[in-house]
């Protein structure tokens, strides 16, 4: 692991805030317009509130206030995520298949229509809250420090743990997806020590990583979704050929990853 920079109760602080603030922001836009690239925005903005509330101290974490509002943001982060998984099934089958299996691009629409109107209320609610606040004298430095570095490395031993297994075996698909988590998370968590925008190396080696996982995540659900669907017409065809684009995911990942290409062999050691 590359030597941690130094994570202060002021850089945190203001982290925090800029975090909070972006998740309104982003809220608006989501209300505004729940399309693709609001619910992609929405989304990250959550999973770096998530990341920079994992390493409070307990007893902050369970302030009334704050735990509401992280406990919502989480929800409103779930709902999105299937809502997420409806576009990329629709998107996929509507590039190559949208004349052969219609009827089943418009149910997926249905429910993806649903899942909005879930999604409207729980971001109303959630934009009306008052947002947590957190100052200089509620956080202890050493503690914040001590969280940072035990979750930095509870995340790093997972991946250590699961990249093999994963690197050997392409039908992990949970590991995978755990993988691709623990990177997304570990990730988050560098950034809050960030001063600026500019992203060191190994966190962008991070992202690379992750999207590449990514990638192979969207064919799972993609698959997962029409193996419960063999009944339609045709969509045995489009099982094969979504395996065959997996394949080429899969085996493209263990070739740059074995190759040390993304360069996190000290990232993860």
């Amino acid at each position: 692991m590359p030597e941690l920079r130094i994570l202060t109760k002021k850089s945190y602080i203001n982290k925090f805030q800029k975090i909070i603030k972006k998740i309104a922001d982003k809220l608006t836009d989501y209300l505004n317009d729940p399309n693709e690239e609001n619910i992609h925005d929405i989304r990250i903005a959550i999973r770096r509130l998530e990341a920079a509330y994992e390493i409070l101290p307990k007893v902050i974490r369970k302030k009334p206030n704050l735990q509401n509002y992280v406990e919502q943001a989480t929800l409103l982060f779930k709902i999105n995520t299937e809502i997420r998984d409806f576009d990329i099934i629709t998107r996929k089958l509507d590039q190559h298949f949208s004349n052969l299996i219609s009827g089943l691009i418009s149910s997926i629409m249905t429910k993806r229509k649903s899942k909005i109107r879930d999604a409207l209320i729980i971001a109303s609610k959630l934009r009306s809250s008052s947002l947590p606040k957190i100052t200089e004298k509620h956080v202890s430095e050493p503690k914040l420090r001590k969280r940072f570095r035990k979750i930095v490395n509870k995340l790093n031993l997972r991946i250590k743990q699961n990249i093999p297994i994963v690197l050997n075996d392409e039908k992990k698909i949970d590991e995978l997806h755990r993988l691709r988590k623990d990177f997304k998370k570990l990730r988050y968590t560098l950034e809050l020590t960030l001063e600026n925008k500019r992203m060191p190396s190994y966190i962008e080696n991070l992202k690379k990583v992750q999207d590449t996982l990514g990638e192979i995540h969207d064919s799972d659900i993609m698959l997962e979704y029409l193996k419960n669907h063999r009944k339609i017409n045709n969509i045995n065809d489009i099982i094969k050929q979504e395996i065959i684009e997996r394949n080429v995911k899969y085996k493209l990942f263990v070739k740059t990853f074995s190759e040390q290409k993304f360069g996190l062999e000290k990232l993860i050691c």
